[in-house]
């Protein structure tokens, strides 16, 4: 996954889940389960191309694309 494809998930998830919006970076986070404070930094990180976005990302990414939820639901 590139970065670029991580940001257009993260906008087609917003629709998908029913924001009707892109999902805010924090959102994605915390979907993702993403640790520290603020788990939106990491998003954006990989989204800029600062940080890879590793295997397990990816995969949940593509599973929450093809419907599966967060475990933890839909972050508000």
């Amino acid at each position: 996954m590139k970065p670029e494809d991580l940001y257009r998930a993260r906008h087609t998830l917003g629709h998908l889940w029913g924001k009707g919006r892109p999902l805010m970076a924090s959102e994605l986070g915390r979907a993702l389960r993403l640790g520290g404070k603020r788990p939106g930094d990491s998003i954006r990180d990989y989204e800029r191309g600062k940080t890879p976005i590793s295997g397990p990302i990816t995969v949940a990414v593509a599973m929450f694309l093809n419907g599966c939820l967060p475990p933890d639901g839909v972050p508000e």
